[in-house]
C-alpha cells in the first residue's frame, strides 16, 4: 500500500479493502445492485467537492516517477476492472504505483490506484480480482460519500484538521501525503457496515464475472502466511493486529469464516467459475506479469525483510524454480547476512547460473560470492560473463577494474580511524540531532531540503549505517569488512527504502580515488512521493575493516551540478588523520 510498510497491520487491514462482517450473520447479503453507471456525474454539492478534491492529485500521480508506466498492464487491469464491473468502464482510470506493501484502491472519482507489492503477491487472475473486486464494490456502492459526510459531521464536532479531505486544497507541497490519504479514505476509514457491504457485493460480482469467489479467502490465507512467516524469521510472535489496532475491523478467524460461508453459498448459486490457477487466465497473467517480476521482487527483497520475502519466493516457484528466482533467494540472504547466510547465497547463485533463464545479475552475484570464496579464477570468469551480457551495465567500470588485480586497500596506514577535509565558508554543519549514527556527521550548502551531505569516518565491523530499531520487521545490512563493491552498493539502496524511498535507480557504479586509495562512486536517483526526485553521490572505501564514507543528496534541479562540484572538491581533499 501507500502506507508505511512496517506497520504491517494496516496493511493486513487494507487487504482486499479491509473487509469486515455483520453482527452475527456468516452469510452476508448478496442481492446488493450497484448505485453508479457508465455515465455517472456528481449528484449534489458533497460528491462534486469530493470530485475537485481528486482532480490535482491525478494529476500529480499521471507524471509521478513513482507511477509505474505499464499499459499492457493497465490494459490488463482494466480487462479484469470491466468484466467485475459487467459493461465497459470508460470512466476508469488505472494508475500502477512502484511501491512494494500490499494494496489497492479506487477512489469515487473512477481512480484506481494498484501498488506493484500486490501484483507481486498475485498468482493467478482470480486472486487480482478478489482484490479489485472489493475495491470496485467500494465505488458501486458510492461508499466514500457516506464516509465523506460521516466525516464532515464529525469535524464539525471537532476540528476541520480531521477530515481526510482538506489537505488536497490547503498544502500544495505534500503530494506524498495525498496519497496516503486517498488510500485512507478509499479504504481504512470505512465503518464494518460498509466494509461488510463492499464484502458481499465484491463476492457476488466475482461469482457473476465467473470467478471463483473463493479467491478472496486465499489471498488473504497467503498474507497471513507471510505476516506469520515474517515473525518467525525474526523469532517473533505472530499477532492479528486487526483485534486491536483497528477496532471497525473483526477478528481474522471471524472474516475468514464469513468470506468463506459467503463464497461457497455464491458459487453454489452461481455453478463452476472458470477462471482460476491452472486456467487459460492464470497462464495470461503469467505472460503479463513477466516483464515486471524482476522489478517487483526487487522491490520486496531490498525491504529486508527476510521472511516475508523467502515466503513470496517459495509461492511464485510453487510452479517452479527459475533462474530469477533462484537468484532472488541469494539476494534475500545475502541481504540478512547472518550467520551461515553467505553460503546459502552462495549455493542459490550457483543454481541460479544453471538455470537458463538466469538473469545477467545471477552471474555478478555468482562472481561475487567466488571471489569471497577465495576462487579468484572462477570469479573472473562469471564477472566477465556478467559484463558479456550486460557491458553497459552502472558498474561495469567497477568490474573491469576488480578485474584487473589492484592492489588491496589493507596496505593504507591509518591511526585514528578519521577522516579530515577541507571545505568552504558554504558548506554548514547540521546540528547534532539529525546524526544518523556517531560516526557520521551531515553537512549543507544551501539548506537540508535542498541538499545535504553525510561524512561516514570509520564505521566499524557489525555496525549498521543509520539507527534501527532491533524489533522492526525490515534492517538494513549491518557493514561487514568482507563487502563487496555489490554489497556496499546494496546496503545504500536499503538504507533509502527503509526511509520511505519507493523508487531508486542506479546510475552507475565507478572507480574512484578515495583517501590515497582505490575507492567506489555511486551515482543514483531516487523519490519518496510523487514529486521532487532527487539525486545522490557516495563515495566509500574500506580501510583497516571501517567504512569511510561520502555521501551527497538533493533535489534533481539546476543547481545540484553546482552542488556536486563542491561535493566533488571536498571529497579529493578527504584525507585519514594521522
Amino acid at each position: 500500500m501507500l502506507i508505511d510498510t512496517r506497520k504491517h497491520w494496516l496493511s493486513v487491514a487494507l487487504l482486499c479493502g479491509c473487509a469486515a462482517t455483520l453482527a452475527q450473520a456468516a452469510i452476508l447479503p448478496t442481492d446488493l445492485e450497484a448505485k453508479v453507471g457508465a455515465t455517472y456525474e456528481p449528484a449534489d454539492a458533497d460528491e462534486r467537492a469530493i470530485w475537485q478534491s481528486l482532480t490535482r492529485l491525478e494529476a500529480e500521480i499521471r507524471t509521478s516517477p513513482q507511477r509505474l508506466v505499464a499499459p499492457e498492464l493497465e490494459a490488463y487491469i482494466r480487462g479484469v476492472s470491466e468484466r467485475l464491473i459487467g459493461r465497459p468502464a470508460p470512466e476508469l482510470r488505472i494508475f500502477v504505483m512502484r511501491d512494494a506493501s500490499l494494496n489497492a484502491a479506487m477512489l469515487p472519482s473512477g481512480m484506481m490506484i494498484v501498488n506493484t507489492g500486490l501484483l507481486a503477491r498475485i498468482r493467478n487472475e482470480a486472486q487480482l480480482a478478489a482484490v479489485l473486486a472489493h475495491e470496485v464494490a467500494h465505488y458501486l456502492r458510492r461508499h466514500s460519500l457516506d464516509l465523506y459526510r460521516d466525516d464532515r459531521r464529525k469535524s464539525a464536532l471537532v476540528s476541520p484538521s480531521l477530515s481526510p479531505f482538506h489537505s488536497y486544497d490547503d498544502d500544495t507541497n505534500n503530494s506524498w501525503n495525498l496519497i496516503n490519504q486517498a488510500v485512507l479514505m478509499s479504504s481504512s476509514r470505512f465503518s464494518r457496515d460498509l466494509e461488510s457491504e463492499a464484502d458481499a457485493y465484491g463476492l457476488t460480482l466475482m461469482a457473476r464475472a465467473g470467478y471463483r469467489p473463493r479467491a478472496a479467502l486465499a489471498i488473504w490465507e497467503q498474507f497471513i502466511d507471510e505476516r506469520r512467516a515474517s515473525a518467525a524469521a525474526r523469532q517473533k510472535r505472530y499477532r492479528d493486529g486487526t483485534n486491536s489496532e483497528l477496532p471497525t475491523h473483526p477478528p481474522t478467524q471471524r472474516r475468514m469464516t464469513n468470506l468463506a460461508d459467503t463464497a461457497d453459498y455464491l458459487a453454489g448459486k452461481s455453478g463452476p467459475q472458470d477462471i482460476d490457477q491452472g486456467s487459460p487466465g492464470h497462464d495470461e497473467w503469467t505472460e503479463v506479469i513477466r516483464p515486471y517480476q524482476a522489478t517487483l521482487l526487487r522491490e520486496q527483497i531490498y525491504l529486508n525483510d527476510p521472511g516475508a520475502s523467502l515466503y513470496l519466493l517459495g509461492t511464485q516457484a510453487q510452479d517452479g524454480w527459475t533462474g530469477l528466482l533462484r537468484f532472488g533467494e541469494g539476494e534475500v540472504y545475502r541481504l540478512r547476512n547472518a550467520k551461515g547466510d553467505a553460503l546459502k547465497a552462495a549455493s542459490a547463485y550457483a543454481v541460479a547460473t544453471t538455470l537458463a533463464d538466469a538473469p545477467p545479475e545471477a552471474w555478478r552475484a555468482h562472481g561475487y560470492a567466488l571471489l569471497k570464496a577465495g576462487n579468484e579464477a572462477e570469479a573472473h570468469e562469471a564477472l566477465n560473463r556478467f559484463l558479456a551480457m550486460n557491458p553497459e551495465a552502472p558498474d561495469a567500470a567497477m568490474i573491469r577494474l576488480t578485474l584487473t588485480q589492484l592492489e588491496p586497500t589493507d596496505e593504507i596506514s591509518v591511526a585514528s580511524g578519521r577522516m579530515t577535509v577541507k571545505p568552504d565558508s558554504n558548506w554548514k554543519r547540521l546540528h547534532e540531532g539529525l546524526k544518523g549514527t556517531r560516526w557520521q556527521e551531515v553537512w549543507t550548502r544551501t539548506g537540508p531540503q535542498i541538499d545535504r551531505m553525510a561524512l561516514v569516518g570509520g564505521l566499524p565491523d557489525g555496525k549498521a549505517i543509520i539507527i534501527q530499531e532491533q524489533a522492526a520487521d525490515q534492517q538494513v545490512p549491518v557493514f561487514r569488512a568482507d563487502m563487496t563493491v555489490q554489497d556496499l552498493t546494496s546496503m545504500l539502496e536499503v538504507s533509502y527504502r527503509l526511509k520511505g524511498v519507493t523508487v531508486f535507480n542506479t546510475e552507475s557504479v565507478e572507480p574512484v580515488d578515495f583517501l590515497g586509495g582505490p575507492g567506489v562512486r555511486l551515482r543514483y536517483n531516487y523519490a519518496s512521493g510523487i514529486v521532487f526526485p532527487k539525486r545522490g553521490s557516495c563515495v566509500m572505501r574500506v580501510v583497516d575493516q571501517k567504512l569511510y564514507a561520502m555521501k551527497l543528496e538533493g533535489v534533481v534541479n539546476d543547481s545540484f551540478d553546482a552542488v556536486a562540484a563542491q561535493f566533488d572538491q571536498l571529497v579529493s581533499s578527504a584525507r585519514l588523520s594521522k
